[in-house]
């Protein structure tokens, strides 16, 4: 027929077949993650809810077992009867090809749901009313669920995985020393991190006031310059241009308040224009819309990475991010869309910085170094994290303090790396964090201060709380 949607009923058939004839061949298929809807013809569908069932209840998979499930339940004869079972079970052999024959199946139910949803799109296009936007957004955002749908998990042995590892020690590109993923060349967290990986979700969280919008500025765009990867930025605070003038002046090292009150001495003005200049031919890319959902995000980071590669996705911040379920609570939306930030940095194989705020608690304490706890609103952020990163500054609680313009780093947790504390030099005129080797002065260059480590043998690097 000319109108049928794509199917293989030999291999519906066959598929069957083999978990009748051996009841251990389900664990086989088990990443394939098929379920009744995924059968063309339907006898099929009600005989693997069955099988489905029994495997589930650890009861025996085979004829007999299925055969006396589907006449308890009133089945049988709506798949054809004993007849129907036994002619499936004669003509399979062995169950040797099941997954390739699960495989098949899988691939044209999801064939199926993209000529369906492809119908959907066509006939609601036609009578569109609404707006345009927000129809496109939902297509993708369907589109995206019916390729995660596709995609499976098979395991693999130990091998498959050692053979990666041997290519990552035998790239020759590397020189000893060198890190692996990407570095924010700041040293002293460097150090620590040992690269952003691919697949990681970082969390950069602090107070307000304390730098978290610049440190992750600083980072996307050191990162694209060091490594010449394309950097996706979603500002949901910031607009575009005041981002833009903070990496511009971070980058020329001039008075961000001189060029706002255009008050630029001459020779600040080839500065300027070297920055400029510089800044423009990097692969950044900015969004400022303030009402994003974590499907918006995803959408715009998968063409980026499709056209350009993506090296680092930065999201400033976290709990701004637009709920696509607002009937569920606050802590189910954050969880939803912590979630959904950690399976993007696999998908889409980058990090993932997530800027975070903390909660008030930590204004109550009398040390205000913030600490896993803080995490403002949801255990998930903790939880979906692979490093949290966290930023104090004590001159904005102490103007008194014996470190003015130093920013300690702590690195709360880290999957990869070390916990731990580094040292930076916050620039207030530049919005800028430096290495503790900068100086306001740039002919004279300090010392980089010993790095704090914590391990078992030195708990507490910080004042106690």
């Amino acid at each position: 027929m000319k109108n049928e949607l794509p199917h293989d009923n030999l291999s519906e058939k066959s598929f069957i077949g083999c978990l009748l004839i051996d009841s251990e061949s389900f664990d086989e298929i088990s990443d394939l993650d098929i379920h009744k809807d995924d059968f063309y013809n339907p006898r099929f569908g009600l005989i693997f809810e069955v099988i489905t069932d029994l495997a589930h209840a650890h009861s025996p998979v085979d004829y007999v077992s299925v055969h006396s499930k589907l006449e308890e339940r009133g089945k049988l004869d709506m798949v054809g009867g004993q007849s129907f079972l036994t002619e499936i079970v004669e003509d399979q052999a062995s169950s040797a090809n099941i997954y390739h024959y699960g495989k098949t199946v899988k691939d044209k139910s999801s064939l199926r749901k993209i000529i369906k949803m492809a119908e959907q799109v066509v006939a609601l296009g036609k009578g569109l009313k609404g707006d345009v936007g927000e129809f496109v957004q939902e297509v993708e955002s369907k589109f995206f669920q019916l390729t995660t749908e596709a995609k499976t998990g098979r395991m693999n042995k130990i091998s498959h995985f050692l053979s990666q590892n041997l290519k990552e020690l035998q790239d020759n590109e590397r020189k000893p020393g060198d890190i692996r993923g990407y570095a924010t060349t700041y040293d002293q967290l460097d150090r620590l991190l040992l690269g952003m990986q691919a697949g990681q979700l970082i969390v950069l969280a602090a107070r307000p006031s304390m730098g978290k919008t610049s440190l992750g500025l600083n980072i996307g765009h050191r990162v694209c310059e060091k490594h010449k990867c394309p950097v996706a930025i979603f500002s949901l605070e910031m607009m575009g241009n005041e981002l833009s003038m903070r990496l511009l002046t971070s980058k020329a090292k001039v008075d961000a308040r001189k060029i706002k009150t255009k008050s630029l001495e001459a020779q600040e003005l080839p500065d300027i224009t070297s920055a400029l200049e510089s800044l423009s031919l990097l692969p950044i890319f900015i969004n400022d819309s303030g009402g994003s959902t974590i499907f918006d995000i995803q959408s715009q980071c998968r063409r980026i990475k499709a056209q350009e590669g993506l090296g680092l996705v930065i999201i400033d911040y976290l709990q701004l991010i637009n709920p696509y379920d607002k009937s569920i609570s606050r802590e189910q939306q954050i969880s939803e869309m912590s979630r959904s930030l950690k399976n993007m940095a696999k998908e889409l194989e980058c990090p993932v910085l997530a800027l975070s705020q903390l909660n008030r608690a930590v204004e109550a304490r009398m040390n205000k170094r913030p600490m896993i706890a803080d995490l403002r609103e949801s255990g998930a952020i903790e939880q979906d994290a692979d490093v949290v990163i966290f930023i104090y500054r004590d001159e904005v609680y102490n103007p008194d303090t014996a470190e003015p313009g130093v920013a300690e780093v702590i690195v709360g947790k880290n999957r990869s790396g070390e916990t731990g504390q580094a040292k930076l030099k916050w620039v207030s005129a530049y919005t800028s964090f430096e290495n503790m080797a900068f100086a306001q002065e740039q002919d004279s260059m300090e010392a980089v201060p010993a790095m704090t480590v914590l391990t078992d043998n030195n708990p507490q690097p910080f004042p106690p709380q």
